[in-house]
């Protein structure tokens, strides 16, 4: 998704200044994209990681409880948008976890916190989530949190009807462009 184009959450979160620095790539990282693959394309989760039998345990208790969910669940859908704000655009890109068509987006995160809710806040979940439910067309989403300290799994809604998003329209203004039909001046 990131080869579409456009600016993603990730960057735009992470960015100082216009720079991301290269992230190290840590095991709680790695035990949340193992756990992402074998539940929405296990063909490509590295079944060589020493991480993975972890990562499946943590897969089938999700899977316990929420399996009859994820089958009917749309996964891995990438897009690219514009989003405006104030006279700006700028050109977005996401790919979301779990979607469900015509309802809600539903995004999937493996922690090692047993403080689920001081996390999401932490991480600015709501942001993420907000833009795949504006991409997806759907007021609804739904954070799927595994804690894996507690061996929980926790869901937690979240109403994205609002067309404003802070951090989307101060990220608007300091990256978006002016459509160039209004870059010409009357004088």
């Amino acid at each position: 998704y990131l080869k579409l184009g456009g600016y993603s959450h990730s960057w735009l979160k992470h960015q100082k200044n216009g720079i991301v620095e290269p992230m190290k790539i840590t095991d709680n990282m790695k035990t949340g994209s193992i756990v992402d693959a074998i539940l929405t394309e296990p063909h490509k989760a590295d079944m060589t990681d020493p991480l993975y039998p972890a990562c499946k345990k943590i897969s089938f208790k999700i899977r316990e409880k929420f399996g009859a969910l994820i089958t009917q669940f749309e996964k891995q859908v990438s897009f690219t948008a514009e989003i405006q704000h104030k006279g700006f655009i700028m050109k977005t890109t996401g790919r979301m976890d779990f979607g469900l068509p015509g309802h809600a987006v539903i995004d999937l995160k493996v922690t090692m916190s047993k403080d689920v809710v001081t996390l999401i806040n932490f991480m600015g979940y709501f942001n993420q989530i907000w833009h795949y439910c504006k991409m997806y067309k759907v007021d609804k989403a739904y954070l799927m949190v595994h804690s894996v300290p507690l061996n929980e799994t926790f869901v937690y809604y979240y109403d994205c009807s609002s067309n404003l998003n802070q951090f989307w329209g101060n990220k608007v203004l300091d990256f978006g462009t002016v459509p160039a039909e209004q870059k010409i001046l009357p004088f």
